[in-house]
């Protein structure tokens, strides 16, 4: 898989994205912490709409590569063949969306029952400059996936490797940085995208659920910020990426998806 340059207005566009839910959560964990904050927290997911899921026509395989988990273990992502892998793009020092989609992930596999022995979490760490496997380790055990998922990274030549065949966009900025591509993009007459509440990563995910990502944000957030691309990828036994799910997709509907393959060819 091969990912083409991108555009000036995509650089913007993608960076935008990234704004709009870094304020529209912290609004919603500002909320939490007053007074009647669970309830309001509750509230902006139930009111939620769940995002599309798209479909490829035609199997997508994924290169192979070798990256190093949060054990400290190599992984190898050709060695999951024959089971199917649930695997999304994050970064420990995320503030808004990563948290609440390992604890989706982690939700989907609960869910599985007994079939999770048939479904494997990868993540792909998106900023291999501050996540070392410590770090890694540390927020894995802090989501209570340390046993549960491979978090992996490796160098930042390996990485960016891995983004370009995956076609996973990795953009690395600040807060003043990203303020100024928003005013930037006023002056060209750009308008970024605006995240509302059909696009909010904590649909699906109850009050205690919603409390917990935003622990492990405050506790870990900080310092520069990483625009990506942040899909969940559905790939099949032979390793082959079969569906991709917006932030804003429930656990229930990522394990519709990945139930529709555990007996495909």
């Amino acid at each position: 898989m091969k990912v083409p340059k991108a555009s000036t207005i995509s650089v913007l566009v993608l960076v935008g994205t990234v704004l709009a839910a870094l304020l529209y959560l912290l609004g919603s964990l500002a909320v939490s912490a007053s007074s009647g904050g669970k309830a309001a927290v509750s509230a902006a997911a139930a009111a939620a709409k769940q995002g599309p899921a798209s479909v490829y026509d035609k199997p997508l395989p994924i290169d192979d590569f070798t990256l190093t988990n949060q054990r400290g273990e190599k992984f190898q992502f050709s060695s999951t063949k024959g089971k199917l892998v649930l695997m999304s793009f994050l970064f420990t020092h995320c503030g808004d969306v990563c948290p609440f989609s390992a604890i989706k992930m982690k939700r989907a596999l609960d869910q599985m029952g007994v079939d999770a022995k048939d479904v494997v979490l990868v993540a792909i760490d998106t900023d291999p400059e501050r996540d070392s496997t410590e770090v890694m380790a540390a927020y894995s055990r802090d989501l209570g996936l340390y046993d549960s998922w491979h978090f992996v990274s490796g160098d930042l030549k390996q990485m960016t490797k891995v983004y370009k065949n995956l076609g996973i966009t990795v953009i690395k900025t600040d807060e003043e940085e990203i303020m100024e591509t928003s005013k930037n993009a006023q002056e060209l007459g750009i308008t970024l995208p605006q995240k509302d509440q059909k696009d909010s990563p904590l649909f699906g995910l109850t009050d205690e659920q919603v409390l917990s990502g935003g622990e492990v944000a405050k506790k870990f957030s900080g310092g520069y910020q990483i625009a990506h691309s942040a899909p969940f990828w559905i790939i099949d036994r032979k390793g082959n990426l079969r569906v991709s799910l917006d932030v804003s997709a429930t656990p229930a509907q990522i394990v519709e998806n990945l139930k529709s393959y555990l007996t495909t060819d």
